[in-house]
């Protein structure tokens, strides 16, 4: 595969962009209590994370513009619905709390990279698997209720998911900068 591009009008990256504006139904269909509705949206954008990763591989259309994107429509999808499920007592605020510190920190680490070293750290998989274990934990949490044992035991998996992420975005910056 070849490096990455300064392109910012690719396929995968409108893809990603789409993944934020889903946002907005979800959100007013769960301020609506419109649970199961949101549950189908927040599928779909689900899905858009997976396509954009798809279609810029198969394209051969990797971006730096899409490593920034990406994750940032992941983070603003993640945390607005988050929020919203915690103002709607549907998760607990210690989950949402565990969430919304991890994305600050590697939001800031990552504008710190970019703005003092001009280094854009493309995404993870540790740190899919961990976007991808929260989605599944608040999508469960929509149709049950975040005491049910399964959604629990999937917000505990969560936790450790994001803990391993956290981590190996560390070790990877603090190799790049030594």
């Amino acid at each position: 595969m070849k490096s990455p591009s300064t392109a910012l009008f690719t396929a995968s990256n409108l893809i990603s962009a789409l993944r934020s504006v889903l946002t907005i139904p979800i959100v007013l269909l769960l301020l609506d209590g419109r649970n199961i509705e949101a549950f189908w949206w927040c599928l779909a954008a689900a899905f858009t994370d997976w396509l954009d990763g798809f279609v810029a591989r198969k394209t051969e259309t990797v971006s730096e513009w899409g490593m920034i994107i990406d994750p940032i429509a992941d983070k603003i999808l993640v945390v607005s619905v988050m929020l919203v499920m915690l103002f709607k007592q549907i998760i607990p605020p210690w989950f949402s709390g565990v969430i919304i510190a991890r994305d600050v920190i590697i939001i800031a680490c990552g504008w710190w990279l970019k703005w003092r070293h001009s280094l854009v750290l493309p995404s993870l998989m540790s740190g899919k698997i961990a976007v991808t274990s929260i989605a599944f934990s608040g999508i469960l949490a929509l149709i049950v209720t975040s005491n049910h044992p399964a959604v629990q035991i999937l917000m505990v998996l969560s936790t450790c998911a994001m803990a391993v992420s956290l981590w190996q975005y560390g070790k990877r910056m603090y190799g790049i900068l030594r």
